[in-house]
């Protein structure tokens, strides 16, 4: 049957034994415990696959040109002139001082068809501002480059700032600020996080409503539920006349444009707003031979 029970030799090296049906051990301190090859191999190629997982993706890094105490990055517009911008997260859209736009215009990189209406601003001193909107067809950071990137027209004074119209495009970017870079990041091969269902989608229906009698239009974001998405859009259109025409939807954009005197529109949504802003426009355009602009455009939660 064998002794089962170790020597007293075999217990100072940490030998273990079975005595009515339970393991004893007693592992003495300092003692070096032996891995199976095997193990180690397995446990080389867990740790490697482990780092491949994590990566960083490929990563271009713009050096910041400081100016007036003020870091800026130079951008290329149209691929007709290359200017310094502020990098400005707070700011909605792509702001171009007056005179860089009447280059743009001048060299016939912008047209009246790339308008598409006028906005108001908040200005840093708390002020509103009107002004016009546009499209830029290509802004260059780098080797990165966006196509559609809405616009708007700043005083000549005014500072070149590249705003989210332009930032939340990019699959990453982030500030080094010790070595005054602007990074941005490629996603490239990393495997997308699946968008958690729950608060999030709460409160994130939206609705435009429209009169074609009156001109009149309404629209809604973030509501509750798309009952009350639908209640917002029609009251917000003051007419009893109006009707819903489109819904979006939790992290849904929508935009609808306009001809001049009200009585074409177009609508459209998509995940981001400047694309919903463009397909809005082109639906619009396809209906009459004059200029549509965009009345409004939000995006839900």
């Amino acid at each position: 049957m064998g002794n089962l029970y170790p020597t007293r030799q075999e217990r100072r090296r940490g030998a273990c034994y079975r005595h009515l049906s339970k393991a004893h051990c007693k592992p003495v301190q300092g003692a070096r415990q032996r891995v199976q090859p095997l193990a180690i191999r397995s446990l080389l190629v867990g740790i490697t696959l482990g780092v491949l997982a994590i990566q960083p993706a490929a990563s271009e890094n713009i050096q910041l040109e400081r100016s007036g105490g003020v870091y800026m990055v130079p951008v290329r517009i149209n691929d007709t002139v290359t200017i310094p911008f502020v990098i400005d997260s707070g700011a909605a859209e792509v702001s171009i001082p007056l005179d860089i736009f009447m280059t743009l215009s001048r060299a016939g990189t912008v047209s009246q068809s790339d308008f598409i209406g006028t906005g108001s601003y908040v200005l840093a001193d708390g002020s509103r501002q009107s002004s016009e909107r546009f499209i830029l067809h290509k802004v260059s950071v780098g080797g990165h480059i966006i196509a559609n990137v809405v616009a708007n027209v700043a005083p000549v004074k005014g500072q070149a700032l590249l705003g989210q119209s332009f930032l939340t495009r990019l699959p990453t970017w982030s500030m080094d600020n010790a070595r005054h870079v602007l990074v941005l990041n490629d996603d490239a091969g990393l495997t997308p996080v699946a968008p958690e269902i729950g608060l999030t989608a709460l409160g994130a229906f939206g609705a435009f409503a429209y009169d074609s009698t009156t001109s009149k239009y309404g629209f809604s974001w973030n509501e509750r539920d798309q009952q009350a998405a639908d209640a917002a859009a029609l009251k917000g259109c003051v007419s009893d006349q109006c009707k819903v025409e489109f819904r979006t939807g939790p992290k849904q954009c929508g935009a609808i444009a306009m001809s001049e005197n009200g009585k074409v529109w177009g609508g459209a949504r998509r995940d981001q707003r400047v694309a919903a802003e463009l397909a809005a426009i082109q639906n619009c355009q396809q209906r009459t031979s004059g200029q549509c602009k965009i009345r409004g455009s939000e995006c839900n939660r």
